[in-house]
């Protein structure tokens, strides 16, 4: 069945996915955010939100690079890759940046950071394939 028989014009499939996986990741990282700020100090609650609002971004915007790159075979190991690097670049961003400022607390903005970006990246397979799914 193709994307126009589906009733889905093909520019709009992978948009179907991405709003997905932006919608449940956005879940998953205001709940975590949530959980941890009901029993951490106001500090450490900012320093975890910051870090939930970073990761989502990030997660977002390379998930977008992973729908791109499914659709082109030879080049999806790079996107892949690419999308690591990104993900390593901003925790060494935020790190580099918290090494300089007194902003957040290190510890806690570095170790929710990581751990967003790690859950976030577990729900990428649920919704890599999301729009390719028959009704």
């Amino acid at each position: 069945m193709t994307a126009l028989q589906a009733g889905t014009e093909p520019g709009r499939r992978p948009m179907k996915a991405w709003s997905a996986y932006a919608l449940a990741s956005m879940g998953v990282a205001v709940v975590g955010a949530g959980l941890v700020s009901a029993v951490a100090t106001p500090a450490t609650s900012d320093a975890v939100w910051f870090s939930a609002v970073v990761a989502w971004c990030v997660q977002v915007f390379t998930f977008a690079g992973m729908i791109y790159f499914r659709d082109h075979r030879s080049m999806f190991v790079a996107g892949w890759v690419g999308g690591m690097a990104l993900r390593f670049g901003a925790v060494g961003g935020v790190a580099w940046w918290l090494s300089r400022s007194a902003a957040l607390p290190r510890e806690a903005a570095l170790l929710s950071l990581v751990a967003f970006v790690f859950l976030l990246l577990l729900l990428e397979p649920l919704f890599l394939r999301w729009d390719l799914r028959t009704r």
